[in-house]
């Protein structure tokens, strides 16, 4: 992997409004040690207390749309082989869409779709309810609750995401999309937590 030039990158993506190619080529793929229950594969960019995680807070936090882009072809770059049928996304919640003007991974997840040439779809629906982040441990292991549009059976599912902690939400995504008519359901990340999310939870807990 190569390392960003401090002589060509003037605003570091990690501190700034990036990322440039180079930087999104030092992320990964890492290997995902546990998988979500009923996605049949899933890869991801990164670690989330590394720069995988810097990224996605950008995003998410800051609103900065330049990573997309440098994102999508990464995340299309790991993403299944065949193609999917159709990528879609784990919807927020109402509150943070209309607090933030917009959907990050709604728009990360068509900028993927138009790297792999295949169709980007809403699937996904989303009960009230609060964000995962803003749940306690026990709470985020029960999932937001989700239901799926009907597909035509045979359908094989990319579920872009921006940071797997538990695992939970896309296990809940793969088991709506199955319900729904989806033969296949795989994911990609740009952050994941090893651990399932506990040290992150342990530090917010413990101040």
């Amino acid at each position: 992997m190569r390392r960003p030039n401090p002589d060509t990158c003037q605003r570091c993506p990690l501190g700034g409004e990036g990322p440039c190619r180079d930087c999104v080529d030092t992320l990964g793929p890492e290997p995902l040690v546990w998988h979500p229950s009923g996605v049949d594969g899933i890869r991801v960019l990164g670690r989330y207390e590394r720069a995988a995680g810097r990224l996605v807070r950008a995003l998410k936090f800051a609103n900065r749309r330049t990573p997309v882009a440098a994102l999508a072809v990464a995340l299309a770059h790991i993403g299944p082989d065949p193609a999917p049928t159709v990528v879609t996304w784990v919807p927020s919640t109402v509150r943070r869409r209309s607090r933030r003007g917009v959907e990050h991974t709604a728009l990360l997840t068509r900028a993927v779709a138009r790297r792999l040439g295949v169709l980007a779809r809403r699937l996904l629906l989303r009960a009230p309810g609060r964000a995962q982040s803003e749940r306690d441990l026990v709470s985020r292991r029960r999932g937001p609750r989700l239901r799926a549009r009907r597909v035509p059976a045979g359908t094989a599912v990319l579920v872009v995401d921006d940071v797997v902690t538990t695992g939970t939400s896309l296990a809940t995504a793969a088991s709506a999309l199955r319900r729904a008519g989806a033969t296949r359901v795989t994911a990609v990340a740009i952050a994941a937590a090893p651990d399932g999310g506990r040290r992150r939870h342990t530090a917010a807990t413990t101040g």
